[in-house]
């Protein structure tokens, strides 16, 4: 690409911050959200007992699998109103654990801090990386 006199940015570049500011807002808005429900959430063991898939089940590729989940709290079963993400390889009456609201035990959270943390992190370094590559420039 030819650079031309005064432009100190190419197109991709701003291309890759404007991906990069979209992203880390992302993982921000899990974040803050993660730590504002964070104390008004707790954890149980659930059973899968329906799920469906968006693409045909034997495909793999780009496929998800959403889970309807039973699960017990405080001695009362609950079915989930939404459904949460769950691996391909899970089938019914796979257990897993489910974080549920306390104040309304019949709804779900499927946010995990870790991949929070993780699409933070990355967000950050594609952020400074790029940064520093304009420096240098």
């Amino acid at each position: 690409m030819i650079k031309k006199e005064g432009e100190t940015m190419d197109r991709d570049t701003i291309f890759l911050y404007i991906i990069a500011v979209i992203a880390s807002c992302f993982g921000l808005i899990n974040c803050i959200q993660f730590f504002l429900k964070g104390n008004k959430t707790a954890q149980t063991v659930g059973t899968i007992i329906s799920f469906k898939t968006i693409n045909p089940e034997n495909s793999k590729f780009r496929n998800s699998k959403w889970a309807t989940i039973s699960y017990k709290v405080n001695g009362r079963t609950y079915q989930s109103q939404n459904c949460i993400q769950v691996p391909m390889a899970s089938q019914i009456g796979t257990t897993i654990t489910v974080r549920y609201d306390t104040q309304n035990p019949e709804k779900l959270y499927s946010f995990f801090h870790f991949t929070n943390y993780c699409i933070t992190y990355r967000c950050c370094y594609l952020h400074c990386s790029g940064y520093i590559q304009s420096c240098i420039r």
